[in-house]
């Protein structure tokens, strides 16, 4: 009998952890919630580097632009595009950044809401990642309801909530999801 499908699928551990405990009715909704929250972070602290973050935050919160100058910000994230190579995580920050700023939004709120969307973006592409791996390695059912188990998981999200768990004054841990040890701490009774 195998472990299951979330083994051998080609993403990164937390993502392999987060696929399991979306698999396994073990973990309940917070679990799995917690799971995705560290996978992004851990995502997020590999490919998006701190001099691209220090500039995105610069334009939002207005400090060589304090007139809020679309124009003027829109050419600044233009200019940071080489602080994004090689990172879609980077590079879908940006995108975000730059249609907040085509709205008039600007701020250390819009900050943390383009940063939370491009996160959103990653876990939306790895869910269904995850989906289609657990189609080919299972059945419909099971990729169905792992999939709506991890939708669920990033609905509990805000955008704005996403960014200030990533970037905030006080961003999210990086260590794994911890495990229960004690029988008495299993998913609770309904």
């Amino acid at each position: 009998m195998s472990d299951g499908p979330h083994r051998s699928l080609k993403l990164r551990k937390a993502w392999r952890e987060l696929a399991k405990r979306a698999d396994q009715n073990t973990y309940d909704a917070a679990q799995v919630a917690e799971a995705t929250a560290h996978a992004v972070a851990s995502d997020f602290k590999l490919e998006v580097s701190g001099p691209l973050m220090e500039t995105l935050k610069a334009v939002f919160t207005g400090s060589d632009n304090s007139l809020g100058i679309r124009e003027l910000a829109l050419e600044q994230i233009e200019n940071t595009r080489a602080l994004a190579a090689a990172s879609v995580f980077g590079f879908n920050l940006l995108q975000w950044s730059t249609a907040l700023i085509h709205e008039g939004k600007f701020g250390i709120e819009a900050f943390y809401e383009a940063v939370g969307l491009a996160a959103k973006d990653r876990v939306h592409a790895n869910i269904r990642s995850i989906q289609e791996h657990y189609l080919r390695d299972s059945n419909q059912q099971r990729a169905d309801r792992v999939g709506e188990r991890l939708n669920s998981a990033i609905s509990t999200f805000s955008d704005v909530q996403f960014g200030l768990n990533l970037v905030g004054p006080e961003p999210i841990r990086i260590s794994p999801p911890r495990k229960m040890p004690g029988l008495d701490e299993g998913v609770p009774f309904r």
